[in-house]
């Protein structure tokens, strides 16, 4: 009898955090709330079940590559659904955290968790607030991520690489933050051991693929606030983690933050995740510290962590129901005319559902992805760069013959939306209702302009007649990927151009019907024109 009760006590420290998590998620599925993030994998969602592949999708921004954003999560989330990928992962890291924190890791002093159960706690604390915040594609990258740190547990040190290198493949987040945590160990010996080089191979294996396809994404913004968070969690951090190598861990990720704050680039920001999500996880592993020092030390992230899952929920409470939101400026833009051939600049509310709502309907100027906002549409950014006559000129350029402004808009769109309200020579309202207005462009600009037509569009191609032998603008974006072949002799290709603007020209070798797609091939990484063309 005493067995079955000592059983039953050992069962609980793995069986209570797995039950808070399936608590979270099940409330997180019943609510639905629309989180910014979720909804930008929705719509990439949409964009795969419509057949769109990795290398380019005309639905945002004039044309961009969904597996710049993650070369697994759209075809999964398309197969499931976002939001139960997003639960999937969320449970199977929760289920993974106990044999994680319980475990042996290499050898050495390190090599075992300081604080297993509370260990156990922060892994699954941090999978929730993640899910809270709705990033599908951290979530599975953290997923496959965790599974590699298990294999290698267990020896496994190839087949864990591999793995990190998946997890790349699903988020480069995932694998570059085991890889910052390990770069330490070098020292110390860690230069001879197997497991450490192949959690370095991996992790850096599972960043290089994504960035060989598709290349460096635009800047994320950095806020100095977010950079002030990320240096108390990494002091925090510094002073809970005594013992060499892995006290250097702390100093090499601020040094990482003031470096990737200072340099603008596609990660920004999103490393205060490694700081608020994965360094407590450390901490319970290493330190030594006493009880109350580390929990201390552990302040800072669980608060920045708290605060952003809990800002992102109240930023979407007040939402309602998004698709009834929709509705009516969906049935006003059907009714207008100017939407074949032209795209609408959707001013958002501040749950960025219609990157999804509209998105599956209409061609959208932006969309919702920063970096790629950032690197084409600088207008939006730099200061005083926002006029009436830049905004007319960019309206033009993005063939844009509708503008959609939210009566609750982003805040970093307000001041677009201050200046679509206040009244512009080029706009007139056509319609609105107590959460839009709706103002359509005089004259806009053409996606494919005359001597070229558009034949038919869907979110996966473009297929447009060619009259002649000329260089042709379409105001399409360029990509490594993008190609555009003779419908009726596919061995037949048009040769593609960028222009100084940002967008492309097309060269026909000959009259006729061109399909523009973008699927991936090795022509395309190599970033090769058709032997025509060269």
């Amino acid at each position: 009898m005493t067995t079955g009760v000592t059983g039953r006590q050992r069962s609980w420290p793995m069986a209570l955090p797995l039950a808070v998590a399936l608590i979270a998620t099940v409330t997180l599925w019943a609510l639905s709330p629309t989180l910014g993030d979720l909804q930008a994998a929705i719509a990439r969602e949409e964009a795969a079940r419509s057949g769109v592949g990795l290398g380019y999708w005309f639905g945002w921004y004039g044309g961009v590559s969904p597996g710049s954003y993650s070369l697994l999560v759209p075809a999964l989330s398309a197969l499931t659904g976002s939001l139960a990928l997003l639960a999937i992962a969320t449970l199977l890291i929760a289920v993974m955290a106990h044999p994680l924190a319980h475990a042996t890791v290499g050898v050495g002093a390190g090599s075992r968790a300081v604080h297993p159960t509370m260990l156990t706690w922060a892994i699954v604390v941090a999978a929730v607030l993640n899910m809270m915040s709705g990033r599908v594609a951290f979530s599975v990258g953290a997923a496959f991520a965790l599974f590699a740190v298990l294999l290698l547990q267990r020896g496994t040190t190839t087949l864990a690489a591999v793995v990190l290198v998946v997890s790349g493949l699903a988020s480069p987040l995932a694998p570059a933050f085991v890889g910052l945590a390990a770069v330490p160990f070098l020292l110390g010996g860690g230069h001879r051991s197997r497991t450490v080089w192949s959690v370095l191979i991996g992790s850096g294996l599972g960043v290089v693929v994504p960035f060989a396809l598709f290349g460096a994404p635009g800047a994320q913004g950095f806020p100095w606030t977010t950079l002030v968070w990320t240096i108390l969690i990494g002091l925090g951090a510094g002073y809970a983690i005594t013992e060499a190598p892995q006290r250097w861990i702390a100093p090499l990720a601020m040094i990482t933050a003031i470096v990737v704050f200072a340099v603008p680039n596609g990660i920004g920001s999103n490393l205060s995740r490694f700081f608020c999500l994965v360094v407590p996880c450390l901490i319970l592993w290493f330190s030594r510290r006493a009880l109350p020092i580390l929990l201390v030390t552990l302040l800072p992230a669980v608060s920045y962590a708290g605060f952003v899952a809990v800002a992102d929920q109240v930023a979407v409470a007040d939402a309602g129901d998004t698709e009834k939101n929709y509705e009516p400026l969906r049935l006003a833009l059907l009714r207008g005319p100017g939407l074949v051939n032209h795209r609408v600049e959707l001013i958002d509310a501040g749950t960025h559902a219609g990157s999804h709502e509209l998105g599956s309907l209409v061609k959208l100027a932006r969309g919702w992805e920063n970096q790629s906002d950032s690197r084409f549409n600088p207008i939006f950014y730099e200061k005083d760069a926002l006029t009436p006559l830049s905004y007319r000129r960019w309206l033009n350029e993005n063939a844009v013959s509708w503008v959609a402004v939210s009566d609750e808009p982003l805040r970093q769109a307000r001041s677009e939306a201050a200046l679509v309200n206040a009244g512009l020579p080029y706009l007139t309202r056509e319609w609105g209702n107590d959460e839009w207005t709706l103002y359509r462009v005089a004259n806009p600009g053409s996606v494919v302009a005359p001597p070229l037509s558009l034949v038919t569009e869907t979110p996966a191609q473009m297929v447009v007649e060619i009259p002649d032998t000329g260089t042709h603008p379409i105001q399409i974006r360029p990509n490594r990927y993008l190609v555009a072949r003779d419908v009726d002799d596919p061995t037949v290709s048009a040769c593609i151009d960028q222009t100084q603007q940002g967008w492309i020209t097309v060269r026909a070798p000959q009259p006729g019907t061109y399909r523009l797609e973008g699927p991936l091939s090795v022509r395309g990484v190599l970033s090769e024109q058709s032997p025509s063309c060269t």
